[in-house]
């Protein structure tokens, strides 16, 4: 009887183990707000800020409704300093959802607006962006995509390099465990639900014989 509960748990756990690798990937979410810039509107440039390093013209934190209110908080970005900027940061292998907030820049053209998502410098998406009314307009944006190694992930103004550009806020990338691993942690579950009943079942004997 020991040996068959040692059997399940030792089972239950391989299977757990097996299952673990889908989870070692990176989620994360960011909305700009970790820094209070003060009270007045305003923006300033960053070369870092919130796990994403800016490409070569640094990256610009609005602030405080300056030129458009933020979707969540005070701070949004805006991905053209003085000329078209990007932001990255590195991400584990894995499969992803990456979902993020976009708005035209107000009073700004099309053609200044559009923001790429790239993978190591190649475009998997791209908001093209619209003529910017009287205020930002939030639309959630979704892109699924798998990395097998190692990954750059990019955002990137794209258009008329014109120190106007489209708005980004509230960034989330969350890991999909993949099928395979789903099967293989609710077979360890299982297993270790069985081991656990039977255990109760053999106190309940010892109990009351």
């Amino acid at each position: 009887m020991r040996m068959n509960r040692t059997l399940g748990v030792l089972a239950a756990s391989a299977a757990l183990s097996l299952a673990a690798p889908a989870f070692a990937a990176t989620n994360f979410f960011t909305n700009f707000d970790s820094i209070n810039f003060g009270s007045g509107p305003g923006f300033t440039t960053r070369e870092s800020y919130e796990g994403w390093t800016a490409g070569r013209n640094g990256l610009e934190v609005q602030y405080n409704n300056v030129a458009g209110a933020a979707f969540s908080g005070a701070n949004l970005v805006e991905l053209d300093t003085s000329a078209n900027s990007s932001m990255s940061r590195m991400i584990d292998p894995g499969t992803y959802v990456l979902r993020y907030w976009y708005s035209n820049r107000p009073g700004v053209p099309a053609s200044s607006n559009g923001i790429s998502v790239l993978l190591n410098e190649s475009p998997i998406f791209t908001t093209p962006g619209g003529n910017g009314g009287a205020s930002t307009n939030w639309v959630l944006q979704t892109v699924n995509f798998a990395v097998t190694a190692p990954t750059t992930l990019t955002f990137s103004a794209i258009g008329t390099s014109d120190s106007v550009g489209g708005y980004l806020d509230s960034i989330s990338l969350s890991a999909v465990p993949e099928p395979a691993s789903w099967v293989m942690m609710i077979l360890g579950f299982g297993m270790l639900g069985v081991v656990l009943r039977r255990q109760r079942q053999a106190k309940l004997r010892v109990t009351y014989a």
